[in-house]
């Protein structure tokens, strides 16, 4: 049921215009470059496209035929900026909605109301995304920017239409299959990237650590100078007293 849900969505991506591929892979770009920073922008693209996504098509037919747009537009850039600046809490709840998510696919997998389930994902997913945020994202970045660049190359060139230069990707085995071995090269690019900042600061932390410990030597040696040179010219007299 399960892979058949993911491919009636994979199919229903395929029918998106072309430039929404390249925009993915884009994305996918932003997101990997600055690292474990990536997660401002992916925050900034999940809230605020979301947002206009549900304001937009949840306001159509309800309002004026201009209104959807326009609150869609205002609120999705909004959200979109204040999720690149709160980084903490746009984590959070990016990190709660996967949870949920994964929560709602294992209560249908196991025959389990879906409210009973997801809803406690989600708030163990928001706790995780407030106390370890800096963790998570090492983590969430490369996934979703696999993800993004798996289906932008699904969508760019895998409907007949456009030439299927990858036919493969129209069954959702291989765009899972494209996602699992970005997934895994990205992640252990993360990981190296991580492992080679904790030893960078570590290298610093140490060089400023000799640095202090240098200028705390010369203050000492400089102040014995004085004092030498203080007492060497003094008188004789003066110098029997002392």
């Amino acid at each position: 049921m399960i892979h058949s849900t993911l491919q009636d969505l994979l199919d229903a991506a395929l029918r998106a215009p072309a430039w929404a591929g390249y925009a993915l892979l884009a994305l996918a770009v932003v997101i990997t470059l600055p690292g474990r920073h990536g997660q401002r922008p992916l925050n900034g693209a999940l809230l605020g496209g979301g947002l206009f996504a549900l304001a937009f098509f949840g306001l159509r037919g309800v309002l004026h035929a201009w209104v959807p747009g326009i609150v869609a537009v205002v609120a999705g850039v909004v959200i979109a900026v204040v999720s690149i600046v709160e980084v903490g809490w746009s984590t959070a709840v990016v990190v709660g909605g996967i949870f949920t998510g994964i929560g709602a696919v294992a209560a249908r997998h196991f025959g389990i109301p879906v409210w009973g389930l997801a809803p406690l994902a989600g708030g163990f997913g928001l706790l995780v995304g407030v106390v370890q945020h800096k963790r998570v994202s090492v983590i969430v970045p490369p996934l979703f920017a696999s993800l993004f660049v798996a289906l932008g190359a699904a969508i760019s060139w895998a409907p007949h239409w456009r030439g299927a230069k990858l036919w493969q990707l129209n069954d959702v085995d291989w765009a899972l299959g494209l996602w699992g071995v970005l997934a895994f090269v990205l992640l252990a690019l993360s990981f190296e990237r991580e492992y080679r900042k904790k030893l960078r600061l570590a290298a610093r932390t140490k060089m400023m650590e000799d640095e202090e410990l240098r200028k705390q030597l010369d203050r000492r040696r400089e102040a014995y100078n004085k004092a030498f040179e203080k007492l060497r010219t003094l008188p004789p007299d003066d110098t029997r007293t002392h």
